[in-house]
This record gives structure tokens, sequence and C-alpha cells, in this order.
């Protein structure tokens, strides 16, 4: 596992190109394919611009970029990059795999076989029950439950699975 605390050179050029305008999931992984590293990747922008007729684009600076790791670091969480060990394996098959995850507790929960429990936010108490003894059964099992921490299904899927281990989804990042 990686260092938690962890904010050095690679963390800071990978974060300064994922927030580069017109650097989605898709691009990010063909330019680290590419040039090998986020700092080569960066270098090599404004030539691609150039070639491609448009203006480089800009990316984010390193201060902005130090400020956002500490704010994560002092949540508690550390980012875990596309490529790196602890990444999920299944979702680093996706063609649009996030660069970045922001994770915080049991990374390992990662490596477990996940299935994604949602259902309606205003769901019967029956509804509820089945999640979270559903959810319970799983878990036993050593399957994770993945989900979006929304009321109702959701999170009577998180409560089932509490002591086995739950894995709770924010889209968007930490702000």
């Amino acid at each position: 596992m990686a260092d938690p605390g962890r904010i050095g050179g690679d963390a800071i050029a990978r974060l300064r190109l994922i927030r580069t305008a017109q650097v989605g999931p898709v691009t990010y992984a063909q330019l680290i394919a590419r040039f090998g590293s986020a700092d080569a990747a960066i270098a090599a922008l404004p030539q691609l611009a150039a070639r491609g007729g448009g203006k480089s684009p800009s990316v984010a600076p390193v201060a902005l970029v130090e400020r956002e790791l500490a704010t994560v670091h002092r949540l508690g969480a550390r980012y875990l990059f596309l490529g790196e060990p602890d990444y999920p394996d299944l979702l680093a098959q996706l063609d649009d795999a996030p660069p970045a995850l922001i994770v915080r507790g049991d990374t390992e929960l990662l490596a477990r076989t996940p299935i994604a429990m949602v259902g309606a936010r205003n769901a019967s108490a029956a509804a509820c029950r089945f999640a979270r003894q559903l959810a319970a059964e799983l878990g036993r099992e050593r399957v994770v439950v993945v989900s979006g921490l929304a009321r109702g299904v959701d999170t009577a899927a998180h409560v089932g699975s509490i002591d086995t281990g739950t894995i709770g989804v924010i889209a968007g990042g930490y702000a």
C-alpha cells in the first residue's frame, strides 16, 4: 500500500495533468501511455496543441494542486492513481477509468469482489430490510457492497455490510 501522506512530485504532476483543461480520463491515459509520465506529458502539451492548430491548454498551477493534496491528507484520505497497485482492477479496465480516486479507510476492500446495491431513496421498510439482510449475507461471503451513500436502499446496504466492510462512492471529489 502506498504511503497515505505521500505528497510527492509524481502525485503533483498527475493531478496537474488531470486538472488540465481538455484532458479527460481517456486523454489522460493516452498521454501517460505515450509519454511515460505526467511530467513528460505536461511538457509535451504545447507541442501537441501547436500541431493540432490550437493553443496550449492551461495546466493547473503547482500551488493549487499542493493545496488540494494537503486538504485530502488533512481529511485522512489519500489519492490512488490509475496504474498503482491498489487501484481497483475492474475499474482500471474501463476505457474512461477515473485517473485518480480519493480513498479513505481500508483500501484492502478494493481487492474484494464488488457488488453495487442501489435502489429507491424513499424505499419501503421491507425493501430496506431486504437490502440490509442481502448486504450482510454477501459480506459474510467476502463480497463488498459498493454504493453511493444515498438514503433508502443505498444506506440500508451500507448498514447491512458495516461489519464486513463497505465502500461508499462520492462522485466529483472532496469539494
